[in-house]
């Protein structure tokens, strides 16, 4: 027996007419009583009247517009809305198997009007539980396509009923469908009814799945001048299906992934064409494959600016990118840069030339890989010279869409003439020598990363997440190395440690317009020496370590400036701690040119650096706060920003802004910051 239901909204007792949305009462609060099974939160986000913000906000909003940061618009109170919120509940509740719930509702107004209290009673009455489930006309179905849709149902017996999870079962289904040759199967009718005897449920789904449907013949459309002139077979095999396999909607989606994977095309779309239902005969689906080459060669100068360098730096770069290099959709890329202090470019200097081949399929098509080759010219004005050359292999696993693992190896030597402490740091190298000092270090690093952001670069909802793990020294240790490394008869050393770091990311789109976006980061990262290392006192290698400050980093201090102990700052050390929070605000979202690029952002970081992981002391966090412009461009926005010292712990008194003054010591020797894409 089915049963319906009607709703009679409940009728106010207040003598006075109630208010409607244009009184202007505000509604300054919302409780629940009698819910048991739902929290506070859960009904709340389910309303249509919500609490008004705090004043502060609200004020802002009334005197400063809806589009200055942190205004919100107050919420009013609204009879016809209230009764249907208490609609909204009860449907709420019979969605979620209390059939029998009741939901009623009152108000009173306080503050001589001004303001309103909203009470929501609830009785939830008994759940109703799934007795069976029962899915009509797929008998005819092949016994496998049967055997995964009966495999791991989300709808089970003695479940409480709920409305989303038989929604989310019928979804299922019709993937599974889809993915084994009936795409276009679709859902005939779900019933849901009531057994009198004890009050649980019964679902029937009933489907339509067709005829089964099978990959047919494939035709390519090229887009523009094909100077690639890519082996066809390269693209069939990434395609991993042929003519007459059974039809995949997946499987078609993941040859488009692969396709975008192999960086050669700009445009890639794959479009099949379903027969005609009416056509009883052909169950072959065409398949048109649409790909736009990019470009062979590719030329790309730059202008560098940064402050690398414990100073302002300034050079240029130039990259040279060759394309399917061996007719397999190979990369080749060269790229140049020379980046040198201003005001003694010549005497501090950073010179690095790079060749980087990169393989993007691996023995499959979920994995890439790359060799890489890096050398560098440092130098540190007259006091010290120095050379890296890194050799580098590398690849990558897809796990799906949002997550991928990377697993690395860098074979590394280092040679540094003259003071050395100049280049690695005081204080972390214990021997004065003005000979050579080489270096050999061999890496292995594993990160694993999932990407849950709805854009790549201007995210404003989701979360990333990121964990690395990075060694060296210890299979040389036990006798396993490739390659020759530590020889103290030749003056040669090497770094043992362990490196452990996690980044996550968080962001929210706090105006559901995508204008107003709250995002959030966490990292916090610890290098353990060992063995030599640890008993000697040697740093790892310079591009290992972590800096704090700068315009990715804790940004109320430049680049390489912060550390607890300051010694250590400039150098690079073996902890760090940061958090950050931003609040982005676009400027001018309705204009259709050059000003919709803008943004505003206000920010406050946090964190510091440490000489051991051991150290770390939270009452030696410092605290930076500032505001910035942003403007986006096709590649992601190019950003500056001011920071200021909010509290600086290495400060002997006064370490709070509050205690200083404010144009003096805290703005006057606040930081500009600039970068390109987002600081997180």
């Amino acid at each position: 027996m089915i049963f319906a239901f009607l709703l009679f909204p409940s009728q106010s007792l207040h003598a006075q007419i109630d208010p409607s949305y244009y009184d202007s009462v505000q509604v300054a609060d919302i409780r629940f009583e009698g819910n048991t099974t739902f929290s506070n939160s859960d009904l709340l986000v389910k309303l249509s009247i919500q609490e008004s913000p705090s004043g502060l906000t609200v004020w802002i909003y009334e005197n400063l517009g809806s589009r200055f940061p942190l205004a919100q618009e107050p919420r009013y109170f609204d009879f016809q809305a209230f009764q249907d919120d208490i609609a909204l509940l009860r449907q709420y509740y019979t969605n979620n198997g209390f059939f029998s719930a009741t939901v009623g509702g009152s108000y009173s107004l306080n503050d001589e009007g001004r303001t309103v209290d909203v009470v929501y009673t609830i009785n939830e009455g008994p759940s109703s539980l799934i007795d069976s489930v029962s899915y009509r006309n797929l008998g005819a179905l092949p016994p496998m396509v049967l055997g995964e849709i009966n495999r791991s149902p989300l709808l089970r017996p003695g479940r409480r009923y709920s409305a989303d999870e038989v929604h989310a079962e019928r979804t299922r289904i019709l993937e599974i469908l889809a993915n084994n040759g009936f795409p276009r199967a679709v859902v005939d009718t779900i019933i849901v009814e009531r057994k009198l005897s004890d009050n649980n449920v019964i679902v029937k789904m009933a489907f339509r799945h067709g005829r089964r449907l099978f990959f047919g013949p494939i035709t390519e459309d090229i887009k523009g001048v094909d100077e690639l002139n890519l082996a066809r077979k390269i693209v069939y095999d990434r395609v991993e299906f042929k003519n007459g396999d059974i039809y995949s909607r997946s499987r078609q989606n993941d040859a488009e992934t692969n396709l975008n994977r192999l960086g050669v095309f700009s445009y890639v779309a794959i479009s099949p064409t379903y027969p005609e239902i009416t056509n009883q005969q052909d169950s072959l689906v065409p398949i048109l494959l649409e790909l736009q080459p990019r470009q062979r060669f590719e030329i790309a100068p730059g202008v560098l600016i940064n402050n690398q360098l414990n100073g302002l730096t300034t050079g240029g770069e130039v990259s040279f990118l060759m394309r399917n290099v061996f007719a397999g959709a190979q990369t080749l890329t060269t790229r140049f840069n020379l980046l040198g202090r201003i005001g003694n470019i010549t005497g501090t200097y950073i010179a690095t030339s790079q060749l980087r081949f990169d393989q993007p399929y691996l023995i499959s098509n979920k994995n890439s890989g790359y060799l890489a080759g890096t050398y560098s010219l440092v130098g540190e004005e007259d006091l010290a010279d120095g050379s890296i050359l890194q050799l580098v292999m590398g690849a990558e696993r897809y796990l799906s869409k949002r997550s991928s693992a990377k697993l690395s190896w860098t074979y590394e030597i280092s040679e540094f003439s003259g003071d050395a402490k100049a280049l690695l740091g005081k204080g972390y190298i214990n021997f004065d020598t003005t000979e050579t000092i080489n270096f050999r270090n061999s890496i292995r690093s594993f990160s694993i990363e999932e990407d849950g952001t709805d854009d790549l670069f201007n995210p404003s909802n989701g979360y990333s997440l990121k964990g690395i793990a990075e060694e060296a020294g210890y299979l040389e240790q036990i006798g396993l190395s490739p390659l020759p490394q530590e020889n103290e008869a030749l003056g040669i050393r090497s770094t043992q440690y362990v490196k452990l770091e996690g980044l996550a990311k968080y962001f929210h789109d706090m105006s559901r317009n995508r204008t107003t976006i709250f995002g959030a980061k966490f990292r916090l990262g610890g290098i353990f020496r060992f063995g030599k290392s640890k008993e000697e006192g040697l740093p790892v290698p310079p591009n290992r370590r972590y800096y704090a400050g700068g315009a990715s980093s804790i940004r109320g201090w430049t680049a390489r400036e912060l550390a607890a102990d300051s010694s250590a700052a400039f150098f690079g050390s073996n902890a760090l701690l940061e958090m950050s929070m931003e609040l982005r605000w676009h400027l001018f979202p309705n204009t259709r040119n050059w000003l919709d690029g803008f943004w505003f952002v206000a920010f406050a970081d946090a964190g510091n650096l440490w000489t051991e992981f051991s150290n770390i002391d939270l009452t030696q966090t410092a605290l930076a706060i500032g505001f910035g412009i942003r403007y986006n461009l096709f590649f992601g926005p190019i950003r500056v920003d001011f920071g200021m010292k909010a509290f600086n712990p290495s400060s002997a008194d006064n370490r709070w802004f509050w205690e200083k003054q404010l144009w003096g010591e805290v703005v006057r020797k606040g930081v500009l910051q600039f970068g390109i894409g987002h600081a997180f």
